[in-house]
Order: structure tokens, then C-alpha cells, then sequence
């Protein structure tokens, strides 16, 4: 073999190795990103990991404003697919509910929710869920009746204590109602995260005309980040 062969071999191979060095970094560093932000990703549900890879290439590289991301149209689609094979299993609708809670998508959230419930009516996690994005659509008498059969299962459950106080704080307004709440997630977990800032809140808001807005977030049965 001649020589320059052999080094033209050489230095093409040197050059594959870099570039599957340098692909391999970039995918590691997309996939701590997406960790990092909270949000769910194909990898981390359950029946739908690398669908989104595997269709990537049939969308268009350009989507219309507002339509959901090729990675979330996959999830979606995936599990609609397994819901409507499971027509009594309210597990798939119980996760599409929380993935487009996560993406803010509440209405659709909400949908998701009720079907779950309906096919499990003792999910106290669906409950809360459902309450909580009530409250986010504007209808907080909704959200207080979801929080009320949630503790009607579970008269301890921590999330649901915590997003009443918040609901009744800044839906409703209901002072006294708010302030029970919170002496009775108080009094069950004093170190719950959250509840001195909402006690602030209360205090405030019994010293002005209006409550104070709200600074903690509502969480879903899983504490938010």
C-alpha cells in the first residue's frame, strides 16, 4: 500500500472519531438541558420514548405558529393512540392530562382529567389536578369543589391543604376560609414548602383593600419546582 494512501485512511478516520465525538456531546448537552428545564420529554414517559425521533423526519422542518412541537405532537398522538386502545384504563388519559398540564394547555388539561376520573373517581391526585387547572381557566368555585373531593379521600393530603390556601386567597378572597386552611396544613406539616410566604400574603392582604398577589405557584399532586 503507498504511503499517502495510508495517511489519507488515517486522517479520514481521525476526522470520523471527532465528529462522533463532538454529535455525541451535543446530544448529551440537548438532553441535560431539556432535564434542567422540568418539563417532560419522550424519554422520560413511559410507551412513547424515541417516537419523536423516529417521526421527525415526516414533519415539516418549518411549523405554523401555535402548533405544538414535533417532540409534543408525538407524545400526544402516542398516548391518544393508548387511550383509545384502553378504553377503561384511566392511567393514558391521566398522563395526556398531566402532559398538557405541564404545557400549559389547561383546557385540554382539564378534558384529560375528567376522563380519568371518570374511569377512576378515587384518583386523589386527579382531584387536585383538576382543581388546580380550574383555577388556572377562571373558575375557582370549580377548583374548590375538585379540592374538597380530594379530602374527602384524604383529609391529609399536603398539596390539596396548600392550593386551597392559595384558591381561597386569591380566587375567591375569602380571608377566613384561606386562613383556616392554612392553620390546618400548618398544624399537620409546619415546614411545608411555600406556607410562610403565604402566610405573609395573608397578612398583607388583611392590611389593604385587595389580597396581594399570590407569590407561590399552585402545584400539582407533585410538588412544583
Amino acid at each position: 500500500m503507498r504511503k499517502e494512501t495510508i495517511v489519507v485512511a488515517v486522517a479520514f478516520f481521525v476526522l470520523g472519531f471527532l465528529a462522533g465525538y463532538v454529535y455525541d456531546a451535543q446530544q448529551n448537552w440537548k438532553t441535560q438541558q431539556r432535564a434542567a428545564s422540568g418539563v417532560r420529554t419522550a424519554e422520560q414517559i413511559p410507551g412513547v420514548a424515541g417516537m419523536a425521533d423516529a417521526t421527525a423526519g415526516a414533519m415539516p422542518a418549518q411549523l405554523p405558529e401555535g402548533h405544538p412541537s414535533i417532540e409534543a405532537a408525538t407524545i400526544i398522538k402516542t398516548l391518544q393512540e393508548q387511550a383509545a386502545k384502553e378504553p377503561k384504563d384511566p392511567e393514558p388519559r391521566a398522563k395526556l392530562a398531566n402532559y398538557f398540564y405541564d404545557q400549559r394547555q389547561y383546557p385540554q388539561a382539564a378534558e384529560w382529567y375528567q376522563q380519568a376520573l371518570e374511569l377512576d373517581p378515587k384518583n386523589i391526585d386527579a382531584h387536585t389536578d383538576l382543581g388546580t387547572t380550574y383555577f388556572y381557566l377562571g373558575r375557582a368555585q370549580d377548583a374548590l369543589r375538585e379540592y374538597r373531593k380530594a379530602l374527602q379521600l384524604n383529609p391529609k393530603h399536603e398539596p390539596t391543604l396548600f392550593n386551597l390556601i392559595v384558591v381561597h386567597l386569591e380566587g375567591t378572597h375569602d380571608l377566613a376560609a384561606a386562613q383556616q386552611a392554612w392553620d390546618r396544613l400548618h398544624n399537620q406539616n409546619r415546614n411545608y414548602p411555600g406556607l410562610d410566604r403565604l402566610k405573609q400574603s395573608l397578612d398583607a392582604a388583611r392590611g389593604s383593600a385587595r389580597p396581594q398577589p399570590v407569590k407561590a405557584a399552585l402545584c400539582r399532586h407533585m410538588l412544583a419546582t
